[in-house]
């Protein structure tokens, strides 16, 4: 097979399907040769395996050596986890179906292809050890390994050597160091991943059986302190600040272009209420600069290296009326969170499921938050990865060598030594992958993969067109993740690169979004997403800010027109366009 981008895998003939679902939230973007070729190999695969190690249900025999990607790959440049291991997963764990497992991950994509039983996805002994971690999720009372995980990024994060003073040598040494860090922080992740996967996967088996489909998103919003979440609070926060004052709304009106220059530099000095938002401002850099769009790839634009994009999103979010606060949104959730269940087990008493339900949706309040905790402690040492070649990359910049910081990252792995130490031999390489990297940034990746991925050349164009649009009275069906209901005017968005319009009210439409996206839904009345299932990040937060949504609801991005009025319904996942 001839590899599109260098740093591709080669495709796993015991376990062949995989899919963009869930990668696409945090490697939106094609890899890079550097991050994948360092962290695809050492944090995202072998930590991969590390979690379902600890969950019982593999055995390092099942896979190929560490080192050959399996669980997760990179194709056609792009990243991809693998659903078949999924599915063995399924097969493995008493009362769990490959059918859940895939509508836990997919939604419902209509290119999912059917499950095909293999010889060696039954083991028995691997059922046994998944019957006890099970039973550990249902039991837990807590989840100490988030805390643990924190506190030691935190001791990273304060014992960063001085960038500027080390080496170029010394700086790729320190991008190296981060691997074991961040290894076992992401397969706590993966751990954490799996049990929401199988708590969702049961909860709305269950909610179908007994004919209350329409309760289930109910049962997992509302639930509290989610890390993904909480940037969206404290921007929201923000946004009063802005409108409680004057000075800093009228220099906000002036357009966020020099903003913090001109809060800083004009003489506000005594304005309480610039000092006020200036501090404020600070504390969220400070707290969140290290998201960003497609944020596990680390070209990435971040909130802290380009600030125009959550200004952006304060603009919005600015002229939201306080009784739209999150607060407001979701004070009616835990009630309503409470009487699903109780309805829910109610319609199974006497069966011997109602144990099991309950036990779910208590999981439920534990787990989902730490599989966002996980993911945002991976995020914060992504970050730390992401300013050491950011310094790297700038020093080849102003030696005249690169163009660009990130042109660093067409490196691979074992060529990034070679380069600092003599760059002349690697011109031609970099300008090469930088044509390609165009390239594969103009297309769409397949969606689900089997086998060896098609040429570049075979990807589908970024076509942002829309055809065939949707008509009067015509409903789109999706899976409703976060409940309510909202009639608005309908935003498509597709990169928070680029300015967005989107007023208050209005319906946002994407095609997937990441954990950078969240102050955004502040200003939007409801989210629609093409992809995702019950666990992705739009699914989420959405629930969490008490926002309606649905998602995996197929072509909204190039079939729905801005400004078409939609009513969306995020218990049934309908989109029916007015």
């Amino acid at each position: 097979m001839t590899a599109t981008w260098p740093c591709d895998d080669l495709p796993s003939e015991r376990f062949p399907i995989f899919t963009r679902a869930n990668t696409g939230e945090v490697f939106s973007d094609a890899a890079t040769p550097l991050t994948w070729s360092v962290f695809g190999t050492g944090v995202y695969d072998a930590a991969y395996r590390d979690g379902l190690y600890r969950i019982g249900v593999f055995t390092p025999d099942d896979f190929r050596p560490e080192g050959e990607c399996e669980v997760v790959g990179c194709f056609g440049g792009y990243v991809y986890i693998n659903v078949s291991i999924s599915r063995v997963l399924a097969v493995r764990t008493p009362g769990m179906t490959a059918d859940a497992i895939d509508r836990s991950l997919f939604g419902e994509h209509p290119d999912v292809r059917p499950y095909k039983p293999h010889p060696l996805d039954d083991n028995p002994e691997c059922t046994e050890r998944m019957v006890a971690w099970m039973g550990s999720l249902f039991s837990a009372t807590d989840v100490p390994e988030v805390a643990e995980h924190t506190r030691r990024i935190d001791e990273v994060i304060a014992a960063r050597p001085d960038l500027i003073a080390l080496t170029d040598a010394e700086l790729v040494d320190h991008y190296r160091s981060l691997v074991p860090e961040m290894r076992p922080v992401f397969a706590t992740h993966i751990v954490h991943l799996y049990a929401s996967n199988i708590i969702t996967g049961l909860i709305a088996q269950v909610g179908a059986a007994v004919g209350a489909g329409e309760l289930v998103a109910k049962v997992t919003a509302g639930l509290g302190e989610v890390d993904s979440a909480q940037q969206s609070y404290d921007l929201w926060n923000l946004s009063r600040v802005v409108r409680d004052h004057a000075t800093v709304t009228a220099e906000l009106d002036k357009g966020i272009d020099g903003l913090l220059s001109r809060l800083r530099d004009a003489g506000h000095d005594a304005d309480e209420g610039v000092k006020a938002f200036l501090t404020g401002w600070d504390r969220f850099i400070a707290d969140w600069g290290f998201l960003g769009p497609s944020v596990w790839e680390f070209r990435s634009p971040t909130y802290g290296a380009n600030p125009e994009i959550p200004l952006r999103m304060l603009d919005h979010a600015r002229k939201v009326a306080d009784e739209q606060s999150p607060e407001i949104r979701t004070a009616h959730l835990a009630a309503d969170r409470e009487a699903a269940v109780a309805e829910i087990a109610c319609r199974l008493e006497g069966n011997e499921l109602q144990a099991q339900f309950l036990g779910a949706a208590h999981a439920a309040m534990l787990f989902l938050p730490a599989r966002e905790a996980t993911k945002v402690q991976c995020t914060r040492l992504c970050e730390e990865a992401r300013m050491t070649m950011r310094e790297l990359g700038g020093r080849f910049v102003e030696r005249g060598v690169l163009a660009r910081w990130q042109d660093v990252l067409l490196l691979m792995g074992d060529e990034i030594d070679a380069f600092v130490a003599d760059p002349a031999p690697f011109a031609d390489t970099v300008d090469e992958r930088k044509a390609t990297l165009t390239l594969l940034e103009s297309k769409w990746p397949p969606f689900i993969l089997e086998g060896a991925p098609p040429a570049i050349e075979e990807f589908e164009d970024r076509d942002q067109s829309i055809s065939s649009p949707v008509s009067s009275g015509e409903v789109l069906q999706g899976l409703g993740v976060a409940p309510g209901s909202h009639t608005g005017p309908a935003r498509v968005v597709r990169s928070l690169v680029d300015d967005v319009e989107l007023e208050p009210g209005d319906v946002l439409i994407a095609m997937t979004t990441d954990s950078s996206w969240g102050p955004l839904f502040l200003t939007a009345g409801a989210v629609v997403c093409q992809t995702g299932a019950a666990i992705s990040h739009a699914a989420i937060v959405s629930r969490e800010l008490g926002i309606p949504a649905a998602v995996s609801v197929q072509d909204c991005t190039t079939r729905i027109v801005d400004g078409t009025v939609v009513t969306v319904n995020g218990d049934t996942g309908t989109v029916t366009v007015h």
